[in-house]
């Protein structure tokens, strides 16, 4: 399966519910992608199918979410949510409850943890 892009007239206008248009953001930004970003896409292309949901989410894989130590990360619209440290079960919940149900997860939710640094990681070379 290809990458599923669709885009739509409306987004943002409504609140969270079930109906909702979304835009979806997936970093594949240096840090992301090594920790398994790029094999999430087509766990959520096919989460996203088998929802029913295609015609209205628009899924943009993005450079940079500023998360580096908490990637994979990804942020939907509107919101923004922001989920981090995902796993292809995250995926499947978040298509589940969020994306098609309305209900965003708070178990995925960004949570900065003491010590740990938000942002790029120094050295990475990422440069946007």
């Amino acid at each position: 399966m290809g990458v599923v892009l669709r885009l739509f007239a409306k987004f943002g206008t409504e609140d969270a519910e079930e109906g909702t248009s979304y835009r979806v953001h997936l970093c594949f930004g240096p840090n992301c992608s090594p920790r398994g970003s790029r094999a999430l896409l087509p766990v959520l292309e096919e989460a996203i199918a088998r929802a029913g949901i295609g015609d209205r989410v628009e899924i943009i894989p993005t450079t940079c979410r500023d998360r580096c130590d908490y990637g994979p990360s990804m942020n939907v619209y509107p919101g923004p949510v922001f989920y981090n440290e995902l796993t292809p079960e995250a995926i499947e919940e978040i298509v589940e409850e969020h994306l098609a149900g309305g209900r965003p997860v708070a178990r995925w939710y960004f949570r900065p943890k003491a010590g740990k640094p938000v942002g790029r990681k120094r050295g990475s070379g990422a440069r946007w």
